[in-house]
């Protein structure tokens, strides 16, 4: 059984309302690093995929298995996070979207765009963890 395998088993054991997949599109892998340190803090949510582009992030095709799709806005590509968000949110329809950026001027554009569920800045990464927690109903986990 590939690591994968063993994560995706876990997952189910801990039944679906417990276990949230993260997908997460960022070009920078300092940060991608942090996003995923950040969400290794709370063992309901694993990372499966890191995409640079959201091209990429969108060859992974349909799916109800995001729980959390954290999205840059400046991504390798052509395809910006704002324009992406429509889409992959037509391809994983139940995923909370947090467009997480360094750009504050976008957050009114964020917060127009139906299909973003949050708006942070990467200077509050601290509070990514717990919105997420928020947004996929789980709250933070028992001690």
């Amino acid at each position: 059984m590939t690591t994968t395998e063993s994560m995706m088993a876990e997952s189910k054991d801990r039944g679906p309302s417990s276990a949230k997949i993260l997908v997460v599109i960022e070009d920078d892998p300092d940060v991608q690093f942090l996003i995923e340190a950040i969400f290794s803090m709370d063992p309901r949510f694993t990372v499966e995929h890191i995409a640079e582009s959201a091209e990429e992030a969108l060859e992974l095709g349909p799916t109800s298995q995001p729980g959390i799709i954290v999205l840059d806005h400046g991504l390798a590509g052509p395809l910006p996070g704002l324009a992406a968000a429509p889409l992959l949110k037509e391809r994983a329809p139940a995923a909370k979207i947090i467009m997480f950026t360094a750009h504050a001027a976008l957050q009114a554009r964020a917060d127009n765009e139906p299909n973003i569920d949050a708006f942070l800045l990467k200077t509050e990464s601290e509070k990514l963890l717990p919105l997420a927690q928020q947004l996929t109903g789980l709250g933070p986990p028992a001690a």
